[in-house]
């Protein structure tokens, strides 16, 4: 068992446990009737270098050299300097659709980081492992990394109605700062948590 940085060549595995930490909303904003299966669209952002969805943002947890599990993470600046890459990318598989669905749930229920804080994102792992403590060691990982390079602050969304992945940030130490309430009646609602380090 080790948790490594993601590599390019992580990106089929990957794609899939990062559509399924979310799979609700990325139905919503990318919607595969408006362009590619959104698996294929995320393996191939997942390869390059320039989105929020690269392997350059991710970490993986990995067993007998099989993924089983993913991680993201962002500063302020490092999210930021993902939105022209994310939008074009976007734009060019799904639109204007796609562009103006996830603006709106970046504005309305999942806000990029803010400053001095290290955001979470995209913790997912394969369901055959659910249950043996993986999410917590890869949380806990990343707390020690952000803690490591001068972050005092851990951040999440996730979707209130997400019982189990709720409870466990809070065994870990999380607290909910803010319910940001759905804006339509496909996504749930989002609570935002952070953790100090």
């Amino acid at each position: 068992m080790a948790i490594r940085a993601a590599q390019e060549q992580d990106s089929a595995a990957a794609a899939e446990l990062v559509f399924s930490s979310g799979p609700v909303a990325f139905e919503h904003i990318f919607n595969s009737a408006h362009g590619p299966d959104i698996r294929d669209f995320l393996a191939l952002e997942f390869a390059k270098s320039g989105t929020m969805f690269s392997h350059r943002h991710h970490f993986v947890y990995e067993q007998d050299g099989r993924l089983i599990a993913t991680i993201g993470g962002f500063d302020k600046a490092s999210h930021d300097a993902t939105f022209m890459d994310n939008a074009k990318a976007i734009f060019t598989q799904y639109g204007w659709r796609g562009i103006v669905k996830g603006l709106l749930f970046e504005l309305r229920l999942v806000k990029p980081p803010r400053k001095g804080c290290y955001y979470l994102c995209h913790i997912a792992v394969d369901p055959q492992w659910r249950g043996k403590g993986i999410a917590a060691q890869l949380i806990n990982f990343m707390a020690a990394r952000a803690h490591e390079l001068g972050y005092s602050t851990l951040s999440l969304d996730v979707a209130e109605l997400n019982i189990g992945a709720l409870r466990l940030y809070q065994q870990l130490g999380f607290k909910v700062i803010k319910r940001n309430k759905s804006y339509n009646g496909v996504l749930d609602n989002h609570l935002y948590m952070e953790m100090a380090l």
